[in-house]
């Protein structure tokens, strides 16, 4: 039975001439537009939830304002709901799945490296680490995300590219990393078939 699947997603992964190249790519532009359809959506309803409801209900209440909070934890509020989301389709075996963090890299990267100097005495590199991944924002604690553009401060310019830049990247990582170990585990099925042992000790025995 194991051999007969692990048979069967080999065949159903194996592209055949061209019309397995374009399912391929189809699958790829669809599993990269989820990663930053989560970043896009997810990712601040999530960071609004844990501060709104979650840390209020656990005693733990926040005292920075949403923008303060989102950025001051973008890595995890982007990377782990995309790895979690990356597991749940790593049921369906796509190569392609593998390969999203691509896109995202090689746009922060672009970004980075043509990110301007502060001046001929400043260090571009250094410049563009705080563009794109350093914390320490300052922003009013009654703004809402449909406000940011309307302000052109320097913190808020940061944000936006975090948001828009950085925060791709580390969805796209925590996607493909588990789609990888989804492949390489069979982690899906390994959890299906506990399920079904589970309901057959739980329910099988019964008259």
């Amino acid at each position: 039975m194991e051999d007969t699947v692990e048979a069967q997603v080999a065949t159903e992964d194996k592209p055949v001439g061209h019309s397995g190249s374009s399912w391929q790519a189809l699958w790829f532009l669809l599993h990269l537009a989820a990663v930053y359809a989560l970043v896009k959506f997810c990712t601040p309803w999530l960071s609004g939830w844990t501060a709104g409801k979650v840390l209020p209900l656990l005693q733990h209440p926040t005292s920075s304002g949403p923008f303060q909070f989102l950025f001051s934890y973008l890595f995890g509020f982007s990377f782990f709901p995309a790895f979690l989301l990356g597991l749940i389709n790593s049921r369906f075996k796509h190569k392609a799945a593998q390969f999203v963090w691509l896109v995202p890299t090689v746009i922060l990267a672009y970004k980075f490296v043509t990110f301007p100097a502060p001046s001929v005495f400043g260090s571009q590199l250094s410049a563009a680490f705080h563009q794109y991944f350093a914390g320490g924002f300052l922003f009013p604690g009654s703004w809402a995300m449909s406000d940011m553009r309307d302000f052109g401060s320097p913190d808020t310019l940061r944000g936006l590219a975090q948001i828009e830049f950085t925060a791709p990247f580390y969805a796209g990582v925590g996607y493909c990393l588990a789609a990888w170990m989804g492949r390489r585990s069979d982690l899906s099925r390994k959890i299906t078939e506990k399920v079904e042992r589970w309901e057959e000790t739980r329910f099988g025995h019964q008259p």
